[in-house]
């Protein structure tokens, strides 16, 4: 089982965009997630954009560590690919409860 820092709660504002797909979106992590997390792998976290809180994941394709941004969320805040969010993110409750 995978270990993860718990760096407390990350805030960034991050440009919105494409993932390569039809409808697929996307803000970078402008940290290094090994120095924040403490793994270059997938960070189970809880998002907020621009007010609307969900469950995600930070994970790395050959860089940065990108956090999706659903579908619902970008209807909710009305953001789309090329506006700008304010993002917070910070490791999952049950992930960081557990003792290392």
């Amino acid at each position: 089982m995978p270990t993860w820092t718990d760096p407390g709660p990350v805030e960034f504002d991050a440009v919105v965009t494409a993932a390569g797909t039809r409808t697929g979106a996307f803000v970078a992590l402008p940290y290094d997630a090994a120095e924040l997390f403490g793994t270059r792998g997938r960070v189970p976290v809880v998002a907020e954009v621009d007010g609307v809180r969900y469950r995600a994941s930070l994970v790395a394709y050959d860089g940065p560590h990108l956090l999706a941004l659903l579908r619902s969320v970008r209807a909710a805040t009305g953001k789309d690919v090329g506006d700008t969010v304010h993002v917070s993110v910070r490791l999952a409750a049950e992930i960081s409860a557990v003792p290392r």
